[in-house]
């Protein structure tokens, strides 16, 4: 078994391109776009909500929605045997 490999990221590396395939709001129909940060030139992800969405406007958290997403590539050292 190989050692684990470490990140500063709490779950991991975060696969942005998983991540943007991943993301659905629960409260509305929003689009995901992944691009380039200009500023880093690391990924950037872009979530465009609907007007009105309870998420865009800060009523509700996204990080619900979020866990979903990344709950697909959870790395194996955090997972149960």
């Amino acid at each position: 078994m190989s050692s684990p490999r470490r990140t500063d990221y709490v779950i991991g590396d975060i696969d942005a391109t998983a991540l943007a395939a991943n993301y659905q709001c629960g409260h509305c129909l929003s689009e995901t776009v992944l691009g380039t940060d200009p500023d880093t030139n690391g990924p950037r992800l872009e979530i465009r909500h609907d007007d009105g969405c309870p998420v865009l406007v800060g009523a509700l958290p996204s990080t619900p929605d979020v866990v979903r997403a990344l709950a697909g590539h959870v790395p194996d050292t955090f997972r149960r045997p």
